[in-house]
């Protein structure tokens, strides 16, 4: 990595705005206050650095993810209602604590970040260069949580109708981290992520009733999970059992969610450009479609003398298909074009290959 300066972020403010669904407009310092490791900003005057930023990030983050286990899964007691309701929820502690760990894991939120290809922006110092400190999961965490720090500082002004009422945005707090969250795969909620698969798709489906039956003692329910194209035509029909009602739709919905990874997956590709043709990679591994991509920098010398940069990609799963060894190559005068180049090529291998 080399040296950053505040003018790469601002170079590339509308990108990276774009990434975390937010738009900081004029108000950049709190942008590349968020990118600002505190080594960068002691060695250099008139800069501050993220770890408050982050404080607040870390404890927001956490509060997106508790309302969102609190939508997803409670059920309130009725206003309604003469009896002596009681608040339930269709998680018990356990599984909430579990399914919130998954969001807010270091590995997950450095996830996004290498998803993003965020960690680019950093401002570091002459130590953390040495360190190569971008290569901790830690500092890439930590560049989450200050991003939505930052968010949360910026919507109290464009929140606000007077100086003095410091009210943060939740609602955008809460859209910026599902933005920076939606390329993981985590799949709690089966039936959301199948409907949302299946408006991408122009699919639709639906669930028959359910109906019972008994294995030994133990009750269970199954139910047909049915997809149709856009002309309401029948496509596939696939099951699904549970200890309920809601398991069984759930289970059938994730079995559903299978069978479209392959549509998924031909549409990441299809989207692919020389801009995002990393990011896309990444995101494929990151969602278990394929093997962990390597890209190996080799810096190169042509007849004249001139230094160029080769990337190769390397995708082991397919090692053995025709033509690979042909495929995943770059060569530009900057590494950071010809990393594209090499995972634009591989991603072009994919697309051509039979099995897709």
């Amino acid at each position: 990595m080399e040296y950053n300066t505040p003018n790469l972020i601002l170079s590339h403010q509308k990108e990276i705005e774009e990434k975390i669904a937010y738009e900081f407009g004029s108000h950049t310092n709190l942008l590349i206050q968020a990118f600002t490791r505190k080594s960068y900003a002691q060695e250099n005057d008139g800069y501050e650095h993220n770890e408050i930023l982050e404080f607040y990030g870390d404890h927001l983050v956490n509060t997106v993810i508790t309302k969102w286990l609190f939508d997803s899964y409670s059920k309130l007691p009725s206003p309604n209602s003469y009896e002596n309701d009681f608040f339930t929820s269709e998680k018990d502690e356990s599984e909430l604590t579990r399914i919130r760990a998954n969001y807010a894991n270091k590995s997950a939120l450095a996830h996004c970040i290498d998803i993003l290809d965020l960690d680019q922006y950093l401002l570091l110092g002459k130590s953390d260069e040495k360190n190569e400190v971008w290569k901790s999961e830690k500092v890439r965490c930590d560049l989450f949580e200050s991003i939505i720090g930052a968010i949360a500082v910026d919507s109290i002004k464009n929140n606000s109708f007077y100086s003095n009422n410091k009210e943060w945005n939740f609602e955008q707090i809460e859209k910026s981290c599902k933005k920076m969250w939606e390329m993981l795969d985590f799949s709690e909620n089966y039936i959301s992520n199948l409907s949302d698969m299946c408006e991408d798709y122009n699919f639709q489906y639906k669930f028959s009733s359910s109906n019972y039956y008994y294995i030994s003692t133990n009750q269970k329910r199954d139910c047909t999970l049915y997809l149709y194209n856009q002309n309401g035509q029948l496509i596939k029909d696939i099951p699904g059992s549970g200890n309920s009602e809601l398991s069984a739709k759930m289970d059938a919905a994730k079995n559903g969610i299978g069978y479209l990874k392959s549509f998924e997956l031909k549409e990441y590709l299809s989207n692919a450009t020389l801009d995002n043709a990393v990011q896309t990679l990444n995101t494929l591994y990151l969602k278990k479609k394929i093997s962990k991509p390597e890209l190996v920098p080799i810096q190169k010398t042509d007849d004249n003398g001139n230094q160029y940069w080769r990337f190769e990609c390397f995708i082991d799963e397919y090692k053995d298909y025709e033509g690979y060894n042909q495929a995943g190559i770059g060569e530009a005068n900057t590494k950071a074009e010809a990393k594209k180049i090499a995972a634009l090529s591989m991603i072009k291998f994919l697309i051509n290959l039979n099995s897709l």
